[in-house]
């Protein structure tokens, strides 16, 4: 059965409004069918999205119980009365305490911050934590980026005379904290229109509150750039509020004035200093240097280094924060290499659906960026489990295709507790029940998906031509910005262009840098971490590429560029489908004289070109259908268009060689054994080319089979491609004799053959072109012969030439 290794899904929306978003904002057709893609179908949702202005930011006394945390906050100030912000230990956390604390300094207020060590207290609020802010006079508490599961600590706060206002957007419980205040755009009882915000969002919000109760201007310069950092680092969506933040956050990075001190600092240190910065860099440079210091124990050294007011020390706190991040690197390294190594020892990748791992020389802290390493590289959920003692903590990372929460709550009997979402989440759990839980965790998942769920997916924009390629396109495109979730990136596939040249660079050569040739137009274009594709990607070579627009400035000049994210069908350069299909042609194909070949003269052709999108339009929307496929090249355009369906088709047909496969609503066979189909198990038969040998039974199929509902698409040019497909992989009686040739002087006896070197050889010298194919071909039928023996092994032949060798036949 064929396996995809990866699919591919276009956008398929209703584009009937492109005209009237092209008119009504003067966009081209391609920005407006990437809107649509994104979900902004009418103009006034497309203009809102569009409209990033800072007037757009939704009235913060929307969100339930922002008028009785502004009042008494605003008590507390006036009263002078000792307030504490209690926020969380990752970005999102260091970025909500830091701009509360920034603007409660405006007011005079008497404010100090606390974070938990994550290895020692955990997430969120903790007894422990409690006695220590009471001793210190602590009358207010306000909790950001958590509190909101929090409701026997809120009790003890209380229970203590303390207040509490808890700013959070995690999911709700059950119940809510007894307390003050719940900010929380998640309430089931909030009406804000925007529930996607981060733990930082909920505190700007809050800051903007106090801000218009007393009358006290926001420093955006100072804060907004903080709430972007915030939000792009813990991976909230970037559409509605959030889009406006991070777009107008960035836009007072890049224009570096009056930028907040500890920012400053931080982009000098991770080398941004002079760099225009995106979402990119906030996600994958400044977010793990401010998640760094969290992992591996105090998370404060974000705080001090955001209020900072002096260059210098905010400075020498980002060179600690950059160099935790390096020790972080170190041990994420070396927790991936172990566990490499275990995936080895412990887990079938055929059979396990969800990686399972534990180890007591892990660091808790780290695991869970290890467990979505292991994720992307694998596709599979991931669980990784660092043991302390009696007891481990986990964390667990999941594909698209899986809620891992939901599929957690059905372990909940084995854990110690446990929180998370649909991608995420934490576990503890005593150390004997891991193995339980790693098998019900698996029959879980098997129960849950199909096959077909651990086929990653990429998702298309649209196709784009020649035409789509200009700098007015990418600048207008850039209006987009800022990429991140559920507003990717636009992503566009570009068929059938040539390799004019090709070249590996970088470090190990790990890139390919190529110039892509179409329609009498050239692009240049970059393809990371695709060098290994040098060898097998020749110029002329007709591929289509999976590819974002972008501006390349190099030396004065401005070009437009590819940076292509994926070669699609690159599986389909390689040579694992032809071997395959070579191996099962030579099991149902008799060798015979050439000239049995071709002779369908008396048939009907299929008269139209639209063969391939009938039969993928029968496979996604009709049962009980049989299609059954004899020529390679048709083959490859085939699953080509299964893959460009994502998972659609193939969830409904299975896809075999030489004999169906019943198990799908579809089958699809290749190379069929007519004689041993039950066709009468399928309502409709496709016939979508013609087979190599008219005496193969195609014929008597044909004639014998007036009560099936046959549907015949082969076309003229069929017979072509079988006369291609049959000079490439069956010798001529010519070949056949060059090989023998060269086995004359030493019957008897047995040798080796490097087979490449073999053929360049021969075929130099006869001016032939006998393939790999033809040459094992050759061999195996010499066998059947008795003229020689022979082992295919480590890429070698091994050959000894029989006794029974006759010189005569040459």
């Amino acid at each position: 059965m064929i396996k995809f290794n990866k699919v591919y899904s276009l956008y398929r929306e209703d584009y009937s409004e492109v005209d009237t978003l092209c008119k009504e904002l003067n966009i081209s057709p391609l920005m407006a069918k990437v809107l649509i893609n994104r979900g902004f179908c009418e103009v006034q949702e497309a203009r809102s999205f569009l409209n990033t202005d800072l007037n757009s930011l939704i009235d913060p006394f929307l969100l339930k119980d922002m008028e009785q945390a502004v009042a008494r906050i605003i008590k507390a100030i006036e009263s002078n009365e000792k307030v504490c912000i209690y926020g969380d230990y990752d970005a999102d956390g260091v970025t909500s305490t830091s701009v509360l604390l920034l603007f409660l300094e405006k007011t005079s207020a008497n404010c100090i911050y606390y974070l938990p060590n994550r290895l020692e207290e955990g997430y969120g609020l903790n007894k422990d934590a409690v006695d220590k802010i009471s001793d210190l006079g602590v009358s207010l508490v306000i909790t950001v980026d958590c509190g909101i599961t929090n409701i026997e600590e809120v009790d003890y706060l209380n229970k203590k005379g303390i207040d509490v206002v808890v700013t959070d957007h995690h999911q709700c419980g059950e119940l809510l904290p007894n307390c003050i205040a719940v900010i929380n755009p998640n309430r089931e009882d909030c009406s804000y229109p925007f529930k996607k915000l981060a733990g930082v969002g909920v505190a700007f919000k809050l800051v903007q509150g106090l801000s218009k109760k007393l009358g006290i201007s926001i420093d955006y310069e100072q804060i907004l750039p903080i709430v972007a950092v915030g939000t792009v680092a813990d991976v909230m969506p970037l559409v509605g509020e959030n889009r406006v933040i991070v777009k107008n956050g960035l836009k007072i990075v890049n224009n570096r004035q009056r930028l907040n001190i500890g920012l400053e600092a931080l982009l000098e240190v991770s080398g941004l200093k002079n760099k225009e910065i995106s979402s990119y860099h906030i996600g994958f440079v400044l977010g793990p240097r401010l998640n760094a210091a969290g992992r591996l124990g105090v998370a404060s050294t974000g705080v001090e280094m955001f209020v900072s007011k002096d260059y210098e020390k905010a400075f020498t706190l980002a060179k600690e924060l950059d160099e935790e991040n390096k020790k972080r690197q170190e041990i994420e390294d070396e927790i991936l290499k172990e566990a490499e190594e275990l995936i080895k020892q412990q887990i079938d990748l055929e059979k396990d659906k969800v990686i399972v791992l534990a180890s007591d020389k892990w660091h808790s802290g780290i695991i869970g960026i290890c467990a979505s390493k292991l994720t992307d590289k694998y596709f599979k959920p991931t669980i990784l489990f660092a043991i302390e003692g009696d007891f481990a903590r986990g964390s667990a990372r999941s594909i698209p295709t899986l809620d891992i929460y939901d599929s957690l709550t059905k372990c909940g009997e084995l854990f110690e507790k446990f929180g998370g979402h649909k991608q995420a989440a934490g576990i503890s759990i005593k150390t004997k029940n891991i193995e339980a839980f790693r098998k019900k965790i698996n029959d879980i998942v098997i129960d849950s998906l199909d096959e077909e769920d651990f086929i990653p997916k990429i998702s298309i924009d649209c196709e784009i031509g020649s035409e789509d390629i200009n700098l007015e396109t990418i600048m207008e495109l850039k209006k987009l910005e800022p990429f991140g979730i559920e507003n990717p990136s636009p992503q566009f596939i570009y068929k059938d262009a040539l390799i004019g040249s090709i070249r590996s660079v970088g470090k190990d050569n790990k890139h390919l840098k190529l110039v892509l040739e179409k329609d009498n137009n050239k692009v240049d274009a970059i393809a990371f971490n695709f060098g290994k594709y040098e060898n097998i990607l020749e110029v002329g070579d007709s591929i289509n590429v999976v590819t974002t627009l972008e501006i390349n400035e190099y030396m004065g000049m401005v070009n437009p560029q590819f940076k292509i994210r994926d070669i699609a069908d690159i599986e389909l350069y390689q040579t694992n489908l032809y071997k395959d299909y070579y191996y099962h042609m030579k099991k149902c194909l008799r060798i015979k004289n050439r000239e049995n070949y071709f002779q369908f003269s008396d048939l009907s052709f299929y008269p139209k070109d639209d063969r391939l999108n009938i039969i993928i339009d029968r496979l996604k929307n009709e049962d009980s259908i049989l299609l059954l496929v004899f020529n390679y090249y048709n083959l490859q355009e085939i699953l080509k268009a299964i893959k460009m369906e994502g998972r659609d088709v193939i969830k409904r047909t299975s896809i075999t060689y030489n004999l169906n496969n019943r198990t799908k609503p579809n089958s699809l066979v290749i190379l069929p054994i007519l004689s041993e189909i039950d066709f009468k198990d399928y309502e409709k038969i496709i016939l979508f080319d013609l087979n190599l040998d008219k005496d193969d039974g195609l014929l008597d199929f044909i004639n014998n089979s007036k009560n099936l509902n046959i549907e015949f698409l082969f076309t003229k040019k069929d017979i072509e491609k079988n006369k291609k497909l049959i000079n490439i992989f069956f010798p001529t009686t010519e070949e056949m004799r060059v090989v023998c040739r060269t086995f004359i002087t030493i019957k008897g006896k047995g040798f080796r053959i490097e087979p490449d070197i073999y053929l360049r050889s021969i075929n130099r010298k006869t001016n032939q072109n006998i393939t790999r194919f033809k040459l094992d071909l050759i061999f195996e039928m010499l066998k059947d012969m008795n003229f020689i023996d022979f082992v295919n092994k480590d890429g070698f032949y091994f050959i000894k030439v029989l006794e029974g060798f006759n010189e005569k036949l040459i």
